[in-house]
Parts: C-alpha cells; structure tokens; sequence
C-alpha cells in the first residue's frame, strides 16, 4: 500500500513540476485567501473556477486549509470528502468542495488530494489537483493563484 501511494504521490508531482514558473493554456487562474478554520484559529481558502457548462452555470472548486502553513517546498494535502468541518476529530487538514453555482448550490464533497509547489506569503501559489466527488464527478487540473486579500492582523 505504501508503494502504491509513493508511486501515485511521484507520478503527480511529475504532473506538478512542468515548468512551474509558467503557466499554460490548461492551467487554470484561482484565487487563494488568508482565512480563519469555522472553529478556530487560521486557515488558507483557494477558489478554482471551472469551465462552465449547462449543467454547471458558475462551477468552482473551494479548497480550505487548516492552519496557517507555508510550504517552501513541494507539499501533498489528501482529501477524504468526509471532513469535519466543525472541527472535530475528524477534521483532517482542510477541506475540498465543488459548487455548481458558485456561493449559490450545495457543495458537493471531494475526495483526493492537491500538491502545491509553495506556499508563500504574497508569491503566486502554483498547484495540481485531483479529485472525485461524492456523486463520481472525476476533476483534475493545474492552477495558478493569486492572493486576495492581506492576512489578518490578529488570529485570535
């Protein structure tokens, strides 16, 4: 088992490190914000807008991250699609959902994981993703954020 998520975790970072400098025509444009965890303390949100479809009117990908990290170097987060998102127990490192209707329809949970090359104060945050979501929508992707707002002043 561990040789099998060694070989999946080396084979998508491979995905993640063609020319991470630049971005292409697939790598999508996103957002990422300095946030708070809903129970407490900071967290990281990224919005991933998605092409839009007559299914999916505003699709987007919302990935929250717990904790106030800052990677320097490749990072691997996974997703089961069943955090908790009160922070119990079972919440996990952070949280992924995606939206049909951005801020409008009910989130769907995604299982899965997303590698980021960094993360680092006002630098862009570059990632690959791939997911699976709770009704076997399949996504998988690159993208470039861009920072959003400033981190907060205060955690507490």
């Amino acid at each position: 088992m561990n040789r099998l998520r060694l070989a999946a975790t080396l084979g998508f970072a491979c995905l993640l490190s063609a020319p991470l400098a630049a971005v292409d025509a697939k790598e999508i444009k996103a957002t990422i914000y300095y946030s708070f965890a809903p129970w407490d303390g900071a967290a990281y949100s990224i919005e991933i807008p998605l092409e839009k479809s007559d299914d999916a009117p505003d699709p987007v990908i919302r990935v929250s991250i717990w904790g106030y990290p800052e990677y320097h170097k490749p990072q691997t987060i996974q997703f089961t699609g069943k955090e908790d998102t009160g922070g119990g127990p079972g919440k996990g490192d952070g949280h992924a959902s995606y939206q049909t209707i951005f801020n409008k329809s009910w989130p769907d949970g995604l299982a899965g994981q997303i590698v980021f090359a960094a993360i680092e104060k006002g630098k862009p945050v570059i990632a690959a993703y791939e997911f699976k979501s709770e009704k076997g929508k399949k996504f998988k992707g690159r993208f470039k954020a861009v920072w959003g707002n400033e981190p907060p002043r205060a955690i507490r």
